[in-house]
């Protein structure tokens, strides 16, 4: 499998209450300031400097003044890679708070509603063959062909892949995803748009990486550190989230794995909509969960399918509540459960 190379037109988000200066990226042309919009929510104002036009409004959230300086990384240093970090913000007060797996959509959505969930099409689109297998109906992949790009590996079983976040969904919230409204963050969760934002990977890299980022977890097979690196930053980059100094010092150091610059890509803008002011202290406040389904007469839930993978909880006990919730009416239909012992995503911490 191919790796897309990163951002040509480097975007720079910079907080109103930093200073106003950014950098720009290897290869972009001279950026303009967009116009700011007022914020919806508490969180404080942004401005937003792009290289392209039509880039939506976004909310920075953060709790304290972020840092838009790089860390010197020493004389001699290569100069490509810091200013690819340039375009990065830092802020290490990140919201850990208030994270609900529901509220960034019920599961895979189907956009276009050609019956192929976002997971299915991510595999109809990195298997490699371009011959993928489907079910009778054509709703389903059932066999091909994968680069596992996190270990190096090749995959002709989809029921071994898991389709993994790129930025994860927790680190995404803490990260400003928590300021965004509930149809920014369902689209975050399914983005279709920008080819690197999903990926299939081994289930067990994807369990092994929960929400980490480089700071904590760095893929197995290291000759893929360098475009993992790019790829984090494009996506934190292309939804104005944010990085902590750990997480920046990772990225530098994976960076240096590079031969040079990976080259030019460009992702379309990122759809974001700041959400309503929430009350973090109140679970209630944040709303019904946006399911695919209505609960059926009888109180049974309705059916979540492959809708989730072990990556998407943060504990065993989030996975086996989840596990519990459906299996009486429909077996392991997400196969949590690997060994069929009854116990969900066993790596997490706190299994058994």
């Amino acid at each position: 499998m191919s790796h897309l190379p990163r951002l040509a037109g480097p975007v720079v988000l910079l907080l109103s209450v930093t200073l106003g200066a950014g950098a720009c990226g290897v290869g972009s042309s001279e950026a303009t300031p967009s116009t700011s919009h007022p914020p919806t929510s508490s969180a404080p104002t942004t401005s937003v400097v792009v290289s392209t036009t039509e880039r939506p409004a976004t909310t920075a959230p953060t709790t304290a003044t972020p840092s838009t300086d790089v860390p010197d990384p020493g004389e001699g240093a290569d100069p490509w890679p810091e200013s690819v970090l340039a375009r990065l913000v830092v802020d290490d007060q990140p919201r850990r708070e208030g994270y609900d797996r529901d509220d960034w959509g019920g599961g895979w959505s189907d956009a276009d509603r050609d019956c192929l969930n976002t997971r299915h099409e991510v595999l109809m689109t990195e298997e490699i063959r371009s011959s993928p297998f489907l079910r009778a109906d054509g709703c389903l992949v059932t066999g091909g062909r994968w680069f596992a790009a996190f270990t190096g590996t090749f995959v002709d079983d989809p029921r071994s892949l898991d389709v993994d976040h790129f930025v994860p969904l927790a680190n995404a919230h803490r990260s400003g995803g928590w300021a965004w409204d509930r149809a920014t963050k369902k689209r975050y969760a399914n983005d279709l748009d920008d080819p690197r934002h999903l990926i299939a990977v081994t289930s067990s890299a994807n369990r092994s990486k929960g929400d980490k980022g480089p700071e904590a977890w760095r893929p197995p097979d290291e000759s893929y550190w360098c475009d993992y690196a790019d790829t984090w930053m494009d996506v934190k980059v292309r939804w104005g989230l944010t990085v902590t100094s750990a997480e920046l010092s990772a990225l530098r150091d994976m960076l240096g794995e590079c031969d040079g610059d990976p080259g030019a890509f460009v992702p379309p803008d990122a759809p974001i909509e700041p959400g309503d002011p929430i009350d973090l202290g109140v679970p209630g406040d944040l709303g019904p969960s946006l399911g695919d389904g209505s609960e059926a007469g009888d109180g049974t839930p309705p059916n979540p399918g492959d809708a989730r993978n072990c990556g998407d909880f943060q504990t065993y006990a989030e996975a086996k509540a989840w596990f519990d919730a459906y299996v009486e009416a429909y077996g392991d239909v997400a196969r949590l459960d690997r060994d069929g012992d009854g116990e969900p995503c066993e790596s997490l911490p706190g299994g058994p």
